[in-house]
């Protein structure tokens, strides 16, 4: 069975990994990580790195938000598509967009 990581160890590993100066395969390695896992986090981090946001037409969201929406909530720009499906992951969205508001 393959092993869970959480988003706070994902998150841990790809900054280790971008300081690194290693390749994915030789940190892979290195960290006893499967080469695709680390590959996977690379290509979601890397697609949540491009794209802009238009804050003025958003929610807040905030760390009591408690509210799972029944039909799917979507918000979309030019180059990003978020779907918000009953039980998504409220800190990893929080994560993502912290990262879209804070890349300036």
């Amino acid at each position: 069975m393959a092993r869970e990581y959480d988003a706070e160890e994902r998150i841990a590993y790809l900054e280790e990994y971008k300081n690194s100066g290693l390749n994915a395969a030789q940190f892979a390695r290195e960290k006893q990580i499967p080469a695709s896992t680390l590959r996977n986090w690379i290509s979601l981090d890397q697609s949540m790195s491009f794209g802009e946001i238009n804050l003025s037409q958003t929610t807040s969201i905030t760390k009591t938000a408690t509210i799972v929406p029944k039909k799917p909530t979507v918000f979309v720009s030019d180059n990003i598509k978020i779907e918000l499906r009953e039980g998504y992951n409220k800190d990893f969205l929080r994560r993502i967009v912290e990262v879209l508001v804070n890349d300036n």
